[in-house]
């Protein structure tokens, strides 16, 4: 006999009360964590109080842009290198450990590649629609800058990465506690979702999106959200993920957003 939807939904909500092991709460904080925070940020660079005009000024400067960066990836890995240290996430659901490396990981590969290419070509093209008087012009200013650049978004694909596979680990979780016929597929889509809808309460993601230097980065990351949750399902490899992730933005972000390491933040419009 089908147990009771009711007794599920009674059964899952008695289970998040146990918060420090159950990963939709530390999922949810770090969902709270960013609409808040992005929305009282923008509140303070769009104030004319003379403080926040002061700190808006100051974020804008290189000591500030690194301050953001490094709150930014503390944010995307903090809460759910808590959660795995708290056993509330697992880490073969992130696709961290317990990896298939036979069939699995060669679809996976096989895919990734493919939608690198795609990636690059949809890319490239974009950025000539964009600049067809300067299609060839240099991403970066300088060497050192193109290596530390690349560094940082190398690291900030993984931070990334590590954040949708952790939102993703606890909507399979949450999926398979409701009873869902298929929790891993019916997990990675609602992730999707949440990433989505927490992308969409930012009110950056829309300025971006009405900034025509900016807009790219905003459609490459959602390509790669959409991309990477299917190499998920394919291979459960964090790893792989964060390669293709990396590699698109890399190759790609630097050309559709001038310098983006270097003046990533653009506090005012």
């Amino acid at each position: 006999m089908p147990a009771n939807p009711f007794d599920q939904a009674l059964r899952w909500w008695s289970a998040q009360l146990n918060w420090a092991h159950t990963p939709t709460l530390w999922a949810l904080a770090s969902f709270a964590v960013a609409v808040i925070g992005s929305n009282l940020l923008w509140m303070v660079c769009q104030s004319r109080r003379r403080p926040a005009q002061h700190l808006a000024s100051w974020l804008a400067t290189l000591p500030g842009q690194g301050l953001l960066w490094l709150a930014r990836v503390a944010w995307l890995i903090g809460p759910g290198y808590a959660a795995l240290l708290a056993g509330a996430a697992s880490p073969r659901l992130m696709g961290l450990s317990q990896i298939d490396w036979g069939s699995g990981l060669g679809w996976g590969v096989g895919f990734a590649a493919l939608a690198l290419a795609v990636l690059l070509a949809g890319g490239l093209s974009y950025r000539r629609s964009q600049s067809p008087a300067a299609p060839g012009a240099a991403p970066w200013p300088s060497l050192s800058a193109a290596i530390a650049g690349s560094a940082l978004l190398f690291f900030e694909a993984g931070a990334f990465q590590f954040q949708w596979a952790f939102y993703r680990s606890a909507a399979i979780e949450g999926a398979a506690n409701l009873g869902a016929p298929n929790p891993v597929m019916a997990g990675v889509w609602l992730a999707v979702v949440i990433i989505g809808l927490q992308a969409l309460l930012s009110p950056w993601f829309w300025r971006d999106l009405r900034t025509p230097d900016l807009a790219g980065r905003q459609v490459l990351r959602a390509a790669l959200l959409l991309t990477t949750s299917v190499v998920y399902l394919l291979s459960r490899n964090f790893w792989l993920a964060w390669v293709l992730h990396a590699s698109a933005v890399v190759l790609l972000e630097p050309r559709l957003t001038p310098h983006p390491a270097l003046a990533r933040w653009k506090l005012r419009n």
